[in-house]
């Protein structure tokens, strides 16, 4: 949670810092073309552009500042370029591509065009879902080798529709997964009630030889809706039906026996783990220790109580790998999770964390692809 609040205070102060930045370069490039008009007309246009790029903020926030961060830093770095060209001998430049930069660099042209680039890159990067692969080996015996396909952060709706999901479905099921993890916020507050049921329809018809398996992440339950607007009925009670009805198996601070061979643990989500959730060693008071244990954690945390309660493999999601630029290295700073991105080994303890098959909020981005994972776990032979 301090995370989160340190976040928006950093959000805020670079709001305002970005907005009066913002209403400077404007003000500048309307001199520039303006040159004839009088200081009050220059500033009266100047605000009413601002005011048009500043409307959109309130009431599309999330998307848009994200656009007028982007274009507010490519601005910082050309006024960094010019100041380090002002104090440095330009002469050997031609005049006319002089001309061509100055130009660029009082109307903000450049800055406009690097970020419809940013944007056009952060769109494909959404879309374009790849496949990523790790092979693990725990010192456990295993009567035989296993795949795992991990999905999460779906949020259904946000970018990816029924054909594409079919499509990914179709992918991990050629694969030939023994089973399959659904790692957390596949769904969240935006997705409508037959969204819901389409994803769950989708993802739980891939045929694998052990099931598909369920954690809940910080979204699905619709925690962060003031209002329920997905449906009349109780909105767990309707998750819970298209998870189960589609022959989902949820696992919440519980496990299962896999084949006589592997303990799969599914955890509650660590932001609401202190109202009534367990500890790994709580979950794992009867479980037999020398079989190998895989657990599926939404949120990447807790890896030293893992490591020393003997698990082997923990999968999570929920960082979407920083999504945007730079906030997967603010994460790291912060050190908001144990880890962002990739995959890392703690002692005995394997640990993949996945960007996620979408994102969250708005259908940009332009840090980590979107993808699935395959894991291939290797183990003792019996």
């Amino acid at each position: 949670m301090t995370f989160f609040i340190i976040l928006l205070i950093v959000f805020l102060l670079v709001g305002i810092c970005e907005q009066i930045y913002f209403f400077k370069k404007i003000l500048g490039a309307v001199k520039y073309f303006g040159s004839g008009l009088s200081k009050r007309n220059v500033r009266l246009i100047s605000a009413g552009i601002f005011v048009l790029t500043f409307v959109p903020v309130c009431f599309a926030f999330v998307k848009w500042f994200i656009i007028e961060l982007h274009i507010a830093f490519f601005l910082l770095m050309i006024d960094l370029a010019a100041f380090i060209a002002k104090k440095t001998n330009m002469n050997y430049l031609n005049r006319r591509f002089q001309k061509f930069l100055r130009i660029a660099y009082r109307t903000g042209a450049a800055a406009f065009l690097l970020t419809f680039a940013i944007v056009c890159y952060g769109k494909y990067n959404m879309y374009h879902i790849v496949r990523t692969d790790y092979d693990v080996t725990v010192n456990k015996s295993l009567s035989h080798d296993y795949r795992v396909a991990l999905v999460a952060d779906l949020h259904y709706g946000v970018s990816i529709d029924a054909q594409q999901l079919q499509n990914v479905a179709d992918s991990i099921e050629a694969s030939s997964p023994d089973f399959v993890v659904l790692c957390g916020d596949i769904v969240d507050e935006s997705t409508t009630a037959e969204g819901i049921d389409e994803a769950f329809s989708i993802l739980g018809n891939i045929d694998t030889k052990l099931g598909v398996y369920y954690v809940y992440g910080n979204h699905d339950k619709s925690r962060y809706r003031s209002i329920d607007t997905v449906t009349g009925d109780n909105v767990d009670m309707q998750l819970v039906n298209a998870i189960t009805e589609n022959g989902i198996t949820i696992l919440e601070d519980r496990c299962v026996l896999l084949n006589d061979d592997m303990i799969l643990v599914g955890r509650s989500d660590k932001m609401y783990r202190a109202e009534n959730g367990k500890s790994i060693n709580q979950i794992l008071t009867d479980a037999d220790k020398n079989r190998a244990i895989i657990v599926a954690d939404h949120q990447p945390n807790d890896y030293d109580a893992l490591n020393s309660a003997g698990c082997d493999l923990v999968m999570s999601g929920h960082t979407h790998g920083g999504q945007i630029f730079p906030f997967g290295i603010f994460s790291e700073l912060l050190k908001a999770n144990d880890m962002t991105y990739g995959f890392k080994k703690l002692g005995n303890l394997n640990a993949v964390v996945t960007s996620g098959i979408a994102g969250w909020g708005f259908d940009l981005r332009t840090e980590h692809h979107s993808e699935y994972v395959l894991i291939n776990i290797k183990g003792i032979k019996r």
